[in-house]
């Protein structure tokens, strides 16, 4: 071995390693010889010599140390490598969380701030309707079922002009009328109770180019036009029914951007709806505005002791709609409603009545340049306590 100094060795690491090398029996000298060998490689003036014991107790003392672990470390260079490239990753993560936060932050608080806007509107300049004179008992006697009625894709505010069909906002508010006299005639052939109002996409919007050049009214316009039609519709059953329940389901039209990528949840229209139902109804104590508890997209309640769910559509088909909503919210519908593909229909899955309503305004540009056409129809259900017993299929044109 050799027990020269290396030439960046310190004093304490000299010591460490002649002290190791007599342990581990490499080296054969006494602690004595071993002081001689530290005193020549540090001392210059033999009176600055130190005895055997001062450099044997360092030693000792150190080794109590490392036998104790003190100084061990199991961090190989790559190991620190690893742990700082770790450390990096964290704080990225926490630096993507916090923008993620942040950006939840700002979408919640313009959400609420439109919403917040348009609802001091609407309370500010919604004006409640007056109850008539007529007696909602005075009609018909009451039976055991209840209508559901569901008025989907209206859109309100398209001007369309084709061998196919004509549509604009005084023939929506004749076939709207229409719907309304032939509901009045099912509720009097089954003596109905109640009545389930499930509406969808209200409006024409501009979510489309061709919409937006077929349109004759601005999204406001379009909007106000079609509560105020929807308010005389409902007063009108008010007073047939003996309660009338109210629920919404937003449309894909519906939506303020024409981007869906760029739509926040709730920058809708038909969200909207519900506000000014309730303003303008709210002297009509047998019509209720009900709120979407579960999601707010998706309508769900009781008639007839069945359980129904409606959406819009656009995110949903017949064929699958059954299992998703029963995986999503753990319970099975016995009637679910559909809207989005403009033609009435009905299908049978796993027992469960989808039932399929098509559109207000019928074969618009869209839909001819693709070799699709279809008529103006809705739907109207009577249910009773065993489920559904009869789908109309009302033609409006």
């Amino acid at each position: 071995m050799d027990v020269k100094r290396q030439p960046t060795e310190t004093e304490s690491a000299y010591i460490w390693r002649l002290g190791q090398a007599k342990d581990n029996g490499i080296l054969d000298l006494t602690w004595t010889e071993i002081a001689n060998l530290i005193n020549k490689e540090f001392r210059e003036d033999i009176s600055e010599y130190r005895s055997e014991s001062a450099y044997r107790k360092k030693y000792a003392i150190a080794k109590e140390f490392a036998d104790g672990n003190v100084f061990k470390t199991t961090n190989s260079s790559s190991d620190i490598s690893q742990q700082i490239q770790e450390l990096q990753k964290e704080r990225i993560k926490l630096s993507d969380a916090k923008t993620d936060y942040n950006r939840l932050v700002r979408r919640e608080a313009r959400k609420e701030s439109y919403a917040d806007m348009v609802k001091n509107i609407i309370c500010e300049n919604v004006n409640p309707i007056k109850i008539g004179t007529q007696s909602r008992d005075q009609y018909y006697e009451h039976g055991d079922n209840d209508l559901l009625i569901h008025i989907s894709d209206i859109h309100t505010g398209i001007d369309i002009h084709n061998w196919k069909n004509d549509f604009d906002e005084n023939i929506l508010k004749t076939r709207l009328e229409k719907y309304v006299s032939e509901i009045i005639k099912i509720q009097q052939r089954h003596y109905s109770e109640n009545a389930f109002v499930v509406i969808g996409e209200i409006i024409s919007g501009i979510i489309h180019n061709n919409l937006r050049l077929q349109n004759n009214m601005d999204m406001m316009e379009q909007f106000k036009y079609i509560s105020e039609l929807l308010s005389s519709v409902l007063v009108e059953l008010s007073g047939r029914f003996k309660q009338v329940y109210v629920y919404v389901t937003p449309g894909n039209h519906s939506r303020i951007s024409p981007k869906k990528e760029d739509a926040l949840d709730g920058e809708n229209m038909d969200v909207l709806l519900g506000f000014y139902l309730r303003a303008r109804l709210q002297n009509y104590k047998n019509i209720s505005i009900c709120e979407n508890i579960i999601d707010p997209e998706i309508a769900s309640f009781v008639i007839r002791g069945q359980k129904v769910f409606a959406a819009h559509g656009h995110k949903d088909s017949p064929q699958n709609v059954v299992q998703n909503f029963t995986l999503m919210f753990g319970m099975r519908p016995d009637i679910v409603l559909l809207g989005h593909r403009h033609t009435n229909g009905m299908t049978t899955v796993s027992d469960v009545k989808v039932i399929e309503s098509g559109c207000c305004s019928g074969s618009d540009q869209y839909a001819v340049s693709i070799r699709k056409t279809n008529r103006p129809e809705q739907t109207v259900s009577v249910v009773d306590n065993n489920g559904l017993v009869c789908l109309y299929d009302i033609q409006l044109d």
